[in-house]
């Protein structure tokens, strides 16, 4: 989530020119006067579709389409995703529909709170999901505040006030017990394709999303200490560079790692017979497989060998639930995602005594909030957190000075006191510290160094400083584009301020 700091941007014709001469950064074709832009460079493995690299403006009446694209560039350059960059254009498009339909073609300068109050009415009436129309103001309220200024006008932003909700947590994401139970049955058949199996345990035994798990490798498992260490790679929290991040998942051959291991070990043993089928840019992934099919009752082979996408598992996960009869409560086929292991993956682990630190080393998130505000559903299992309850009240009841860390002292304790701290259900470790109350949580790092729950530790000065660095470095970089510039020197001096507090205890 970034900062809400309002910045203001001059759109001179030299400022569009250097927007433009950054599409090269994203494909080596890519036209700016076109209404596709396949952005290659972006793809984050061979096996992704094309269709995750490339942005379509053609959806976009014309009269505002040429603003849109000068957007999605500003959003692309300061870290947003493609798929980030396809939602902003998916809401942008149904306030513009409106516009034309209902306000014959209002320049968007003139919008006003008058014209937001139409536009509630009018997703209402459309019948959006909450979530929706929460996702739809947020993106008119990103846009109105980076086009302020565009060709000299300036913009009014009726949409800085989100009026819709949008809960971010929904037990439904979790796979209730009882069709759990049922499926790790059924996905140990050996009926059901080996990539199917094999992506099936590694989602329900190791929280990832189902790009990480499509994009492994043949050699994603290792050898390590008599072991084995499993690669997962990761684009969602590197700042959408191509490369990914890899987590290593440390697995003991044994019970149920031991079950996964010889899952994956057959999947690339598998993978690897189809590999002189396949072009140089869709070979070493691990997720390839046979196509078949069937005709009249008997199974078909063919001649193709495509990598797993989220479409076929989940395609493959539909036609399982339906064939071994897995059903809801109310009686229909169980509609079972590839997200939903995820929540139960986290939700289970801290049901289980995991700390939130082996979680998020084990999912790949930055911090711990996250964690806590949209993956976990611990109120599914209120035993749990009631007897976390009492054992938090029973360890500080008698402490007549248990909030004194709490009050903005830096933290440099000893071990023993730091992990009676974090045992507070609403304490947890977060990058360069101590978060003593993550109850309000915005998932941000930048957000934590502004935040009273906030305690920084003296153990972490040199991350500090080359968070101060880092950020003072992107802000010469991108001199030229004040937007980045601005943001860069913001989060510079957030670093700065926790900085001088650490070096001023030295003293």
């Amino acid at each position: 989530m970034r900062n809400a700091a309002v910045f203001e941007e001059s759109y001179i014709e030299s400022k569009k020119t250097m927007y433009i001469k950054f599409l090269e950064q994203l494909g080596d074709d890519i036209d700016f006067c076109e209404n596709k832009w396949i952005c290659l460079k972006l793809m984050r493995y061979p096996a992704q579709p094309l269709e995750g690299v490339t942005i379509h403006f053609n959806r976009i009446p014309d009269r505002y389409r040429e603003i849109t694209k000068y957007f999605i560039i500003i959003c692309l350059i300061n870290g947003k995703t493609v798929s980030s960059a396809i939602s902003h254009i998916c809401d942008l498009k149904r306030f513009f529909n409106f516009l034309i339909k209902h306000k014959c073609s209002m320049d968007i300068g003139k919008c006003d709170t008058t014209i937001s109050l139409e536009f509630i009415r009018y997703l209402d009436q459309c019948g959006y999901a909450d979530t929706t129309k929460y996702g739809v103001w947020a993106s008119l309220n990103q846009f109105y505040k980076v086009m302020d200024g565009w060709n000299n006008m300036r913009f009014k932003n009726p949409f800085s006030i989100n009026p819709f909700y949008s809960e971010r947590k929904f037990d439904y994401k979790y796979i209730p017990e009882r069709i759990a139970n049922k499926l790790d049955v059924i996905f140990k058949n050996e009926e059901i394709p080996s990539h199917i199996r094999c992506a099936y345990w590694i989602l329900r035994l190791i929280p990832s999303r189902i790009s990480e798990v499509i994009g492994m490798k043949l050699d994603c498992l290792k050898r390590y200490n008599g072991n084995y260490v499993l690669f997962i790679p990761s684009w969602k929290q590197n700042n959408g560079r191509k490369e990914p991040l890899m987590r290593s998942i440390h697995l003991e051959d044994a019970g149920i790692a031991g079950y996964l291991i010889s899952v994956i070990q057959k999947q690339k043993e598998i993978s690897e017979q189809y590999q002189k089928y396949l072009s140089d840019d869709k070979k070493e992934m691990l997720f390839t497989f046979q196509k078949q099919g069937i005709r009249k009752g008997k199974l078909l082979l063919f001649h193709l060998y495509p990598v797993a996408s989220r479409l076929s598992i989940l395609r493959a996960f539909k036609m399982a639930c339906e064939k071994y009869n897995i059903f809801d409560e109310s009686g229909q086929i169980y509609n079972l995602t590839t997200h939903q292991f995820r929540h139960n993956g986290i939700t289970d682990r801290l049901a289980a005594g995991f700390t939130t630190a082996q979680i998020a080393e084990m999912t790949g998130h930055h911090g711990d909030a996250m964690i806590y505000n949209a993956y976990t559903h611990l109120s599914l299992m209120p035993e749990t957190i009631i007897q976390k309850q009492e054992y938090i009240l029973g360890e500080f009841g008698s402490r007549g000075n248990k909030y004194v860390l709490f009050g903005g002292r830096i933290l440099n304790m000893e071990e023993q006191l730091e992990n009676r701290l974090l045992k507070n259900i609403r304490a947890h470790r977060v990058r360069g510290g101590i978060c003593s109350d993550i109850t309000d949580c915005k998932s941000d790092m930048l957000n934590c160094l502004e935040c009273s729950s906030f305690i920084p530790d003296m153990d972490q000065i040199d991350y500090y400083e080359k968070q101060v660095l880092s950020w003072r470095d992107k802000s010469v970089k991108f001199a030229e584009f004040s937007l980045i510039k601005a943001n860069a020197e913001k989060n510079a001096r957030l670093y700065e301020v926790v900085l001088e507090k650490l070096k001023g205890s030295e003293l």
